[in-house]
């Protein structure tokens, strides 16, 4: 859960200003997904499709709440976790005989055995390995791992959860927000459009890997676009920025440790 940094910082507000700490946070390259949900009943599936992509995928997995989502509360429908399948540990087939756990596939995605079901020898190490789990520096090697380990980028980004278009198309102005800003901003547009406003939102609950076709017409159909985000250097802005050329130029930036509200959304717009 997000607070405001750095060091303590403020340890009891809340702030969205880490997403560039976990998009970019790793030792070498890798791929990842990362969530950010905006309700309690989003932070219930968007957790358990957390561990459903880390075990399918065999990597790391974030999900990005904060002080004020974590802190909050309200009634909700109760979920139906009983009709919900479980979420398998990884790919159950067979073991080779040696086992050869990181076996070098077309998905990238090796073959798992459930760990203490069978009588295999499981080899792994966190230095760069052979397709049997032990230590190498055999360049030809290191390459062929690195390559395996990035197609497994092409499933996580086949599974994205596209961001939530509200409102209508082509309007006035559109606001972009993630994770727990998603009910400010809502309200906000709402209130905006009771005064004969065209707005409509923009929210992603999924922040990484961004799917350009999954919302650049909406953002080049707008008049004018604006980011809400709570923390300084509107990091979702520049992320957008970065992967398809697009400059949000207005931001709407909280960063004193309070959420967003609709009325200072608002407040800020028409400033």
């Amino acid at each position: 859960a997000q607070r405001p940094g750095p060091a303590t910082g403020l340890p009891t507000r809340t702030e969205q200003a880490d997403l560039e700490l976990v998009l970019y946070a790793g030792h070498g390259e890798f791929p990842r997904a990362i969530f950010a949900p905006g309700t309690p009943e989003e932070c219930f599936h968007l957790t358990r499709r957390s561990f459903e992509l880390a075990e399918r995928y065999q990597g790391p997995i974030f999900l990005l709440t904060d002080q004020f989502l974590a802190d909050s509360y309200r009634a909700v429908t109760p979920f139906d976790v009983e009709n919900l399948p479980p979420v398998r540990a990884g790919t159950e087939e067979v073991g080779s005989s040696p086992y050869v756990r990181f076996a070098i596939t077309e998905s990238g995605i090796s073959p798992r055995l459930l760990p203490g079901m069978t009588e295999h020898l499981v080899v792994a190490d966190s230095d760069e390995h052979t397709e049997d789990g032990h230590i190498t520096e055999d360049l030809a090697v290191r390459v062929q791992m690195v390559d395996k380990r990035l197609r497994k980028e092409k499933g996580i980004r086949a599974e994205v959860v596209p961001p939530d278009i509200d409102g209508e198309e082509s309007p006035d102005l559109l606001l972009v927000s993630w994770g727990s800003s998603k009910g400010a901003v809502k309200e906000a547009a709402s209130l905006m459009r009771s005064d004969g406003e065209r707005v409509a939102t923009l929210h992603f609950s999924q922040v990484w890997p961004l799917i350009p076709e999954h919302f650049m017409s909406h953002l080049e159909s707008a008049k004018q676009v604006v980011s809400i985000e709570g923390n300084a250097l509107g990091q979702l802005a520049r992320l957008i920025r970065r992967e398809t050329g697009f400059e949000i130029k207005k931001q709407v930036l909280r960063y004193d440790g309070l959420p967003m509200t609709p009325e200072s959304i608002i407040r800020q717009l028409r400033q």
